[in-house]
């Protein structure tokens, strides 16, 4: 009893032993040619030769007959499979390397043999491939699908087989041609027949389309003001393809107001209240519309007043007016008014290519005369006004465009315009007039802008959000401060007063990380950091006109049965200066969808 009592040890570590290497145990295989050299799987098959479970092996085996047929062996096979405990060995018949002797056309319109690359010489004296036949049968039955022959079907045909040559030819069955009948609409939306038509691209009488039909689903969720119930359903009746969409109303239009409550100002003494009111609506009235109010108290006298009016699909064409108006004053020094009118294409999910033409106006509404009379020179801003042509472009692939998880926007926008100053009459009254004599009173003037979003999803319930916003004022002659772009505040260069940096050129990157509380509720930290050039033509030689703001802060977002609250907080620093933490940027918003 002792002795089996001292050898119980020895006997467990020899039976852990053996289960260990069982439970490691591997499986060869091994591959011989009946027809050919050793060295001929080598050259044209890569395949796995060593297993954890004889499982593998099979599926493996499957593998190589695939690659050898795609490389027009066709007679490829296993003709003996042995197994001696952990290795199998297989014996493949490869057989002769089949080719093309001539495909030719059998029934098929060259025209659609031209679309999919069909050359009869691409065939003739070439191996004989597998692949390349699927891909020409998938193509011609895509082209067939797209233009109204949903059942049309392909086929080889007058196959001949002589010393491994293969002659056919290539034959289709198009099937019954299929209109689309109708695009049945079920549920309580308010919608145009002809604007879903032309959104969609599937008008009354024009084919069926396949391609248009499998992304009925992702077209609709791009919608702002539409979502299926359902996924779309796709019935052939004798006239037709009738489209059933079971839709429902969606929440985008708005109306918002943000305040902003700002440190006592160093001229005032007094704390700053700003405040912004928009108002938009989407596709209340049925036919895609949208229209747009926004007017901004910036600052005490400084107001912005922002309309505009979108009409898509005119007379049925995938063309869309867009008209818009946009008056700023800025505090009693100047009063800007800018109207643009212009013609978009549309492209799908809302994106279009716009051109446009584009006037604007700047007029001094007070000129500090004792200034002027001391220091001989023009001021800052002067009456100028400008007409531009240019073109926009738009593009958006974003899962939800309130708050998206994932996704990416591009907006381009180039212009080209003449600029004239108009001279001053309380400055030429003062007899200096001829300050105006050394100015180029007409030139040429360029505008180019650019922003890119792209939304990240990291885990489960946040994404990284990066942007660059970018924006130009080009001419050989000097910009003036009421043509600068005007930058800082919630929604660019957060951390700073509204609209506090005039800038001709500028950069901001963003980065922010957002935590999805629900589908309109988000908390977000984010830093925003810029390129600035404040040059105007005023601007003494060798001053320093280039800085790098930078702003952070983090806030909220969230959903209520009244609307999406949002508060945020924010600290900026430009020009070198110190971060004051005692004198936070806090904005309040508030944003009613119906």
């Amino acid at each position: 009893m002792q002795i089996f009592q001292k050898a119980l040890p020895v006997i467990f570590l020899i039976l852990s032993s053996s289960l260990w290497v069982s439970a490691q145990k591997q499986y060869a295989l091994r591959l011989l040619c009946l027809d050919q050299s050793p060295e001929f799987l080598t050259k044209r098959v890569a395949y796995k030769t060593v297993f954890p479970d004889s499982l593998g092996v099979k599926p493996e085996l499957k593998n190589v007959l695939s690659q050898l047929h795609s490389q027009a062996f066709l007679e490829a096979s296993v003709d003996t499979l042995l197994r001696q405990d952990s290795i199998f060995t297989a014996f493949l018949h490869v057989g002769p390397l089949y080719g093309w002797a001539q495909l030719r056309n059998g029934n098929i319109e060259e025209g659609l043999l031209s679309q999919v690359g069909f050359r009869e010489r691409l065939y003739r004296g070439k191996p004989f491939s597998v692949r390349q036949i699927a891909r020409l049968q998938e193509s011609l039955l895509r082209l067939s699908e797209d233009n109204g022959f949903p059942f049309a079907q392909v086929r080889l045909d007058s196959i001949r087989i002589s010393q491994g040559q293969v002659t056919a030819k290539v034959m289709m069955d198009r099937g019954q041609f299929v209109p689309i009948k109708q695009i049945k609409v079920t549920g309580n939306v308010r919608i145009s027949r002809t604007y879903l038509e032309n959104y969609l691209g599937l008008k009354v009488g024009t084919p069926y389309n396949r391609t248009k039909i499998l992304r009925l689903r992702e077209r609709l969720r791009e919608l702002p003001f539409l979502e299926a119930e359902a996924d779309p359903v796709i019935s052939f009746e004798a006239e037709g393809a009738v489209v059933n969409l079971a839709l429902k109303q969606k929440r985008a239009s708005r109306f918002d107001f943000l305040i902003g409550i700002l440190p006592n100002s160093a001229q005032t003494g007094r704390m700053l209240i700003t405040g912004s009111f928009l108002g938009e609506l989407n596709g209340q009235f049925g036919q895609g519309e949208r229209i747009y109010v926004k007017f901004e108290q910036l600052r005490p006298q400084t107001q912005l007043l922002d309309l505009q009016f979108n009409y898509p699909y005119l007379a049925g064409l995938p063309f869309g007016a867009d008209l818009q108006f946009n008056l700023y004053k800025r505090d009693t020094n100047y009063l800007d008014i800018a109207y643009t009118a212009g013609v978009q294409y549309l492209l799908e999910g809302g994106d279009y290519l716009k051109a446009f033409l584009n006037n604007r106006s700047s007029v001094l509404l007070k000129v500090d005369e004792a200034k002027i009379m001391t220091t001989q020179a023009l001021p800052d801003t002067l009456d100028v006004s400008r007409s531009a042509f240019g073109i926009e472009y738009a593009r958006r692939q974003l899962d939800y465009r309130f708050n998206p998880r994932r996704g990416w926007s591009l907006f381009l926008h180039a212009d080209a315009g003449v600029r004239r100053i108009r001279r001053n009459s309380e400055i030429e009254n003062l007899e200096l007039g001829y300050l105006y004599d050394s100015l180029q009173e007409r030139s040429f003037q360029y505008k180019l802008e650019g922003k890119i979003e792209a939304y990240l999803p990291l885990f489960r319930r946040t994404t990284l959000k990066t942007a660059l916003q970018t924006g130009w004022v080009i001419s050989n002659q000097g910009i003036y401060a009421n043509e600068q772009y005007r930058i800082g505040g919630n929604r660019l260069l957060r951390g700073f007063d509204e609209e506090l940096v005039f800038a001709t050129n500028y950069t901001v990157l963003t980065l922010e990380y957002r935590l999805l509380l629900q589908q309109n509720s988000y908390l977000y930290a984010f830093g925003d950091y810029a390129r600035v050039d404040e040059r105007t033509s005023n601007t003494l030689p060798g001053t320093p006109t280039v800085d790098f703001p930078y702003g952070f802060g983090a806030g909220i977002t969230f959903e209520t049965s009244a609307g999406v609250f949002g508060v945020s907080l924010a600290f900026g620093s430009r020009k070198n200066n110190p971060l004051d933490f005692g004198a936070p940027k806090v904005h309040l918003g508030y944003v009613s969808l119906f």
